[in-house]
């Protein structure tokens, strides 16, 4: 599964956040605001469309850390600076689930998850990988889904690509150790939750649109209630997958 989980205005979380990161940097490295939020935005457009050689293994996190000194002249592994970021993920974050962002658990996510606990299957959270590991927890807190039974979630210093790229996904899968076809994403967005190029991960859309390679559609209550057809449309198209 992944973000489907949470409710949130998404944009505007990622401007709050980047907006905080971008005036901590700034105030650490004594640079201009618009300056190291311009630099910023470049490094987070990389990492997200993956710009880097196929042969660079560093983690997401080793990814920003370097263009971050190197571009922004900053440290992030320096300890001092390290706790003050850790510190905001952990003691400021949390309080910036205003009536803009408005995160919440997304109805029907409960509810699916014990579905999938109820049927004895394997769950993860596959998450955007361009935060550290401390806002993605703050993000399962606003969804009430800091005990979830997850048995990996996905952050920059675990991954070293993003999505749709399907290197992020089979590398999760080989942590699990876990063939593609034995798998069923969770997804809502359309470009991001059907790795590319395809890998034989089936996708169930609980989004907005149809998407052709959809396994099966629907909102997550629908999917919560129907759970046991979401089961019968994976293995058939599992079958007609072999049968090609």
């Amino acid at each position: 599964m992944n973000e489907t989980l949470l409710s949130i205005n998404l944009n505007a979380f990622i401007l709050r956040y980047f907006k905080d990161v971008s005036s901590m940097l700034a105030d650490i490295g004594r640079r201009s605001r618009g300056g190291t939020m311009a630099r910023l935005g470049t490094i987070l457009v990389d990492l997200n469309a993956n710009r880097r050689s196929s042969t660079d293994n560093r983690t997401n996190l080793e990814f920003y850390r370097a263009e971050v000194e190197r571009r922004c002249g900053i440290c992030l592994s320096d300890p001092l600076i390290y706790e003050a970021f850790t510190f905001y993920d952990r003691e400021v974050l949390p309080y910036k689930n205003d009536d803009v962002i408005n995160a919440r658990a997304m109805p029907g996510a409960h509810a699916a998850l014990q579905a999938v606990q109820d049927a004895g299957l394997r769950c993860a959270l596959f998450t955007n990988p361009s935060f550290p590991q401390g806002a993605i927890e703050c993000r399962m807190g606003w969804g009430d889904l800091a005990d979830a039974p997850f048995e990996l979630v996905t952050h920059m210093g675990n991954t070293t690509r993003c999505k749709p790229d399907a290197t992020y996904y089979l590398e999760q899968l080989q942590v699990m150790g876990l063939k593609p076809h034995e798998v069923l994403m969770v997804g809502n967005d359309p470009k991001r939750d059907f790795p590319s190029p395809d890998c034989g991960i089936q996708t169930a859309f609980v989004g907005q649109g149809k998407p052709s390679r959809a396994t099966w559609r629907g909102t997550m209550e629908d999917f919560a209630r129907d759970f046991n057809a979401v089961v019968e449309a994976f293995y058939e198209h599992q079958v007609a997958d072999e049968l090609s």
